[in-house]
């Protein structure tokens, strides 16, 4: 048709420009403007919001698989780290088996975080592309897998908490490793300038230096660590070198008061053992009076004295030049050895000759008067007979029976003293026994009444 057929109705309000269009009054295209959900305003239509909330439910399912997954990665590699410390400090059956049980949950955790990334690279929720559909089987799949790493996750706990007592003593272990690397240090330090100090005093002898290199060997070995030695290893090569150095320390600390102590005790051992070689001439008149006056029952077992104090006074003067010998040579443990087996051997030389003069006199004063010596028995067994009857009419039975029979035994020494040549040693010997049973019968007596027994 052509421009000029064109009609115009003004007077209708419909102004038809071409065949088959027709324009609405300026009116009511603003009206139309106005209705809701008209020509493309998607926004309000159903379709929409359902694809928009498929989208944010999908984008929710996504973050909760994203924590679940950091959960279970964070909690594998933990406790990786714990196991590996435990194969360091605790190599064991137990620590071998807790490996074998961890590496075949790794497998669970490898799968479920491969499904994980798989759901993930299939439904790139950020595209624009999807629709509803789409949004809700990424959402399904996405809380399915969400769940999965929840249960391994959970898995992996329960093995995390059984092993938990053999991880946690290797992470006590692991915490003492600075302080006890460090202490074995200081204790280096400190044993090192000891033993300066009394290699400039003149104390110390080369032993000391030699011991002080060999700690620093120890100490270097130390200073290569964990990763050669392992946590174990480490501890106790730690604990060696403490224990060591600390050792060497304290010795060479007590240089100069051992030196003090030795030269005081060569003077005093020296003047000692003068004195036993003197006093021991006084021996062998003693045993000529025992031999002259008693029995060969009273002196018998003394006849070997005189050669025995003589052995021990040459040994006391031997191990004493040797001591000195050992002090000028710096060897002071040497010498305080030597000088203790100096005391020992003056100490016997005393004993036996106190032996011969303690016999002596106990036989000269009983044969001057056995019956001071019978009387002071019988004392002691009528004090244990009141004792024992106390404020009863009659002791008992068992205290009696005792009592009596040491009465019998007095009775028959006592008869020794009329013998033509009495055994004074036999009676001594026995009367002293007597009344050392009669002690023994009197704590009885003591101990019975105090537990309410008698």
């Amino acid at each position: 048709m052509a421009l000029g057929a064109v009609r115009h109705r003004i007077g209708s309000g419909v102004a038809v420009l071409w065949p088959g269009v027709v324009l609405l009054p300026a009116a009511a295209a603003v009206a139309a403007l106005a209705v809701p959900g008209a020509f493309a305003g998607g926004e309000t239509r159903p379709w929409r919001r359902r694809r928009e909330a498929a989208r944010a439910a999908a984008a929710t399912a996504r973050e909760a698989a994203g924590e679940a997954f950091l959960r279970l990665d964070t909690a594998q590699r933990d406790l990786r780290i714990s196991l590996e410390t435990v194969r360091a400090v605790e190599p064991s059956d137990a620590s071998a088996e807790a490996l074998r049980r961890f590496e075949a949950l790794n497998d669970l955790v490898d799968e479920a975080s491969a499904a994980y990334i798989g759901v993930m690279d299939r439904h790139p929720l950020d595209s624009e592309d999807l629709d509803t559909t789409d949004y809700d089987a990424a959402r399904r799949e996405l809380e399915a897998v969400a769940r999965r790493l929840d249960e391994v996750g959970k898995e992996l706990e329960r093995f995390g908490e059984s092993v938990g007592p053999m991880i946690a003593r290797a992470d006590v272990a692991l915490s003492q490793l600075p302080p006890k690397t460090e202490h074995a240090r200081q204790m280096v330090r400190a044993a090192e300038a000891a033993v300066q100090v009394a290699v400039r005093e003149g104390l110390a002898s080369a032993a000391y230096e030699q011991r002080l290199a060999a700690v620093h060997a120890d100490l270097a070995e130390l200073d290569k660590g964990a990763s050669v030695h392992g946590v174990g290893g480490t501890l106790e090569l730690a604990a060696k070198v403490t224990a060591t150095a600390q050792t060497l320390y304290e010795e060479a600390d007590r240089l100069p008061r051992l030196r003090d102590d030795v030269t005081k005790r060569l003077s005093s051992l020296r003047t000692r053992a003068q004195a036993v070689a003197s006093r021991a001439d006084s021996l062998e008149p003693a045993l000529s009076r025992l031999r002259q006056g008693y029995s060969a029952a009273c002196w018998t077992d003394l006849e070997g004295t005189g050669a025995a104090v003589a052995r021990a006074v040459e040994v006391a003067g031997t191990r004493i030049d040797e001591a000195g010998a050992a002090a000028n040579g710096r060897e002071w443990a040497d010498a305080v050895s030597r000088l203790a087996t100096a005391r020992a051997a003056l100490n016997n030389a005393d004993e036996a000759m106190a032996a011969v003069h303690d016999r002596l006199r106990d036989l000269d004063e009983v044969a001057r008067d056995p019956d001071a010596e019978i009387e002071r028995t019988r004392f002691a067994l009528r004090d244990a007979q009141r004792l024992a009857v106390g404020a009863r009419a009659a002791a008992e039975e068992k205290y009696a029976r005792s009592l009596d029979a040491l009465v019998y035994r007095l009775e028959a020494v006592g008869g020794q003293v009329d013998a033509p040549h009495p055994d004074w040693w036999s009676f001594l010997t026995e009367t002293r026994a007597i009344r050392a049973e009669v002690g023994r019968v009197v704590q009885q007596i003591r101990d019975d009444r105090a537990g309410g027994q008698a």
